[in-house]
């Protein structure tokens, strides 16, 4: 909200009950991206813990590099995960066993260097 009015260190607080409705409107919008953002995080950051516990063979058979403590014995953590997924998504993408609907959907949204990922792996 580049409109906000800037405030200098040790200005106090702002007294949002004076200013206009609109600007009060936008403080609520940029507070509720803050909420959404801080929540997406907290969701992946779950979704990476559960498949580093619950799918921890699959984890070290897609993590493509090498760690010296690396233990396949052991949950791998979710950096470990992050990297995974991230070197299995383009072929998860190029699947042919995908539901057209979905597939149509991912096409319209996948970023261009991880079509042209994928399109080398395909290859």
């Amino acid at each position: 909200m580049s409109g906000m009015k800037p405030l200098k260190r040790g200005d106090g607080d702002q007294y949002i009950h004076r200013t206009s409705d609109a600007y009060r409107a936008a403080i609520r919008r940029k507070m509720a991206a803050f909420h959404v953002h801080v929540q997406l995080g907290c969701i992946a950051q779950g979704l990476l813990q559960h498949l580093s516990l619950n799918y921890t063979a699959e984890v070290w058979l897609c993590f493509r590099s090498w760690l010296r403590t690396m233990n396949p014995a052991l949950p791998p953590s979710e950096l470990v995960v992050a990297n995974a997924l991230r070197s299995a998504i383009p072929r998860f993408f190029s699947s042919s066993q995908l539901d057209p609907k979905l597939k149509k959907i991912l096409d319209q949204y996948r970023r261009s260097d991880i079509h042209l990922h994928s399109e080398e792996i395909a290859a």
